[in-house]
């Protein structure tokens, strides 16, 4: 009897743990994105158009903090258009150096973000050679240009959402605990 009732307590506390991490965990983790508009060209060449403009996201693992100086971040993931070509993190021999800065709501206040593939470019800058640009790059025939300066676009905050490999994981633990837990029952009672 006293087996019994030394397993039923394992098992209880086995199972308060694991509701306990299923509840917190998810809320600790979390991707945050950052989305950016830029103002629309107003020097053209090319394929490119006055209509075209700067445009994209950064999903960073965790938030930027507050009153950040200018420091490169590497995301888990990001996608940017200049209204021509479009490039991600999934983009073959895709480079990139992303650079923020924030104020005192960790909201980013100048940045650097420059993406290339090949000498395909995209970037938007607050403070490369200390000029504000916005500029897409095709070189060569059927190619052209696209840029706007002193005229920033601006970042939000996006979302912020639960890192989904991390759920998963956290799900497989618990399963792993519960099929633990199981089996020291049976032990116990067998």
């Amino acid at each position: 009897m006293k087996i019994i009732v030394l397993a039923a307590i394992r098992r209880s506390l086995v199972f308060t743990a694991v509701t306990a991490l299923s509840v917190a965990y998810p809320a600790l983790v979390r991707a945050t994105t950052y989305d950016y508009t830029g103002n629309p060209f107003t020097v053209v060449s090319g394929v490119y158009t006055t209509s075209d403009f700067v445009s994209g996201m950064v999903t960073l693992a965790d938030p930027l903090a507050p009153n950040m100086p200018l420091t490169i971040v590497r995301p888990t993931a990001f996608t940017f258009s200049d209204g021509v070509q479009t490039f991600t993190n999934r983009t073959p021999s895709i480079q990139f150096l992303f650079r923020f800065a924030t104020g005192p709501t960790g909201s980013i206040t100048s940045w650097d973000a420059i993406l290339a593939s090949g000498l395909r470019i995209i970037l938007t800058s607050t403070v490369r050679g200390g000029s504000l640009i916005d500029q897409g790059d095709i070189p060569g025939a059927g190619g052209g240009t696209g840029m706007v300066t002193l005229n920033p676009g601006s970042w939000g905050l996006g979302t912020s959402v639960p890192d989904t490999g991390s759920t998963l994981s956290l799900m497989t633990l618990t399963l792993m605990a519960l099929g633990v837990a199981a089996r020291r029952f049976k032990r116990a009672t067998g």
